[in-house]
Formats: C-alpha cells, sequence, structure tokens
C-alpha cells in the first residue's frame, strides 16, 4: 500500500506520492478510488499501486487532452505546450511523456510551427526578428532554413518587399521625405528588426 498525502486546492486535491507530485485528482475521482474526503485542507489515504496508477492515467489523460486541444487550435511549439502545461500545474513527467506521445502520433511537428510562425509574421517583421523570436521559443531556426526560405518563395517576397508594404500602410498618407516623418520610419521599421543600412537604402 501508499500512503498518499491529498491538499484541497479549489475544486480539486493535489497527490503526492512521499515527495513525488502525482497531479490534481477531482472528487469524483476521489470515490472512485474510496476515498473518504476529509475536512481537512489535508489528509492521507492508503492506497493500492493500482490506485495510484489510476491517479496517474487520469493526470495524464487530462494533460494530453489540453495539449491536444492547444495544437487543434493552432500551431505550437513543444516550448509552448509544455509552458502551458506547467500552468495548468501538471507534473513535469507527465509533461515529458505527454510530449514524447505528441510527437510520436506527429501532432506536435516543430517544422510545421516553424512554416505557421513565418507566415503569420512575414509581412510584418524581418526575417532575422522572425528567426530571433523562434530562438526566444527555444528553437534552433538555422535548423529550419528551407522551412523558412520556402514560405519566403511562396509568399513571393524579399525583405525590401516587406519594407515598402509596411511604410505604405504605415505611412500611406505622410510625406517620407520630410525629416521628422523619415526618423519616425526609420525608427518604426528598426522595431520590426530591420537593418539600419537596408532602411536607410530604402528611404533615401
Amino acid at each position: 500500500m501508499n500512503s498518499i498525502r491529498f491538499v484541497k486546492k479549489n475544486r480539486t486535491y493535489n497527490a503526492y506520492l512521499d515527495s513525488e507530485y502525482l497531479g490534481a485528482v477531482y472528487s469524483s475521482e476521489l470515490e472512485k478510488l474510496g476515498v473518504d474526503k476529509s475536512e481537512e485542507d489535508e489528509f492521507y489515504a492508503e492506497l493500492s499501486d493500482q490506485d495510484v496508477y489510476f491517479i496517474r492515467d487520469k493526470v495524464y489523460n487530462r494533460a494530453f487532452n489540453k495539449a491536444y486541444g492547444y495544437l487543434t487550435a493552432n500551431e505550437c511549439s513543444e516550448n509552448v505546450i509544455r509552458h502551458k502545461l506547467k500552468l495548468k500545474q501538471f507534473p513535469e513527467q507527465t509533461i515529458d511523456d505527454v510530449i514524447e506521445m505528441l510527437y510520436e502520433y506527429n501532432y506536435l511537428d516543430e517544422s510545421r510551427f516553424v512554416e505557421s510562425f513565418t507566415r503569420s509574421y512575414i509581412r510584418k517583421k524581418s526575417r532575422s526578428l522572425i528567426e530571433k523570436e523562434l530562438g526566444n521559443r527555444n528553437i534552433d531556426a538555422s535548423q529550419y532554413k528551407e522551412v523558412i526560405d520556402q514560405v519566403y518563395l511562396d509568399e513571393n517576397l524579399s525583405e525590401d518587399d516587406v519594407i515598402r508594404l509596411l511604410l505604405e500602410k504605415k505611412y500611406k498618407n505622410e510625406n517620407l521625405q520630410d525629416i521628422k516623418v523619415k526618423r519616425r520610419a526609420l525608427s518604426y521599421l528598426f522595431r520590426h528588426g530591420f537593418a539600419y543600412d537596408k532602411i536607410n537604402n530604402y528611404l533615401t
């Protein structure tokens, strides 16, 4: 038998096997385990190995379904999925197991995420900024160079095209030869990741 510590938290009970966090358990699941809920915020129950497996299985299924839901809504990187599941307070081992299964089922594919991310920002940011932001998501953009190249080919865009599109949208009714407008435009494009020389060349 295993001595499981339960700590009440809102509508659930965090379960611990010694120092290992097993995850959150609902009242209905405690009832299935035959555990009488205590009036105390913290209590112990003696459970079999099979009961512990039941808890792990329920927690895993909830984590997997959460992750799958995130991916069906939008392509996500592994790092984003991990972060979201951590915010939901799933155990580290459960998160690792879910990530492994998502890759196995091909639900999680970072090349698809890189493609989707690049398409989303190709008309708003420089390539270098896109790659930097991928890096902030723990994705090495250099490993997906061909994927990013293909997006630029598909969209038939160069960085000069993107600069022109941004200027046309932001400063359509302004005189870019005006020094004050030009300075604002330089600052605007610089914030979007474009190199100063490229911006300056385009505006002169």
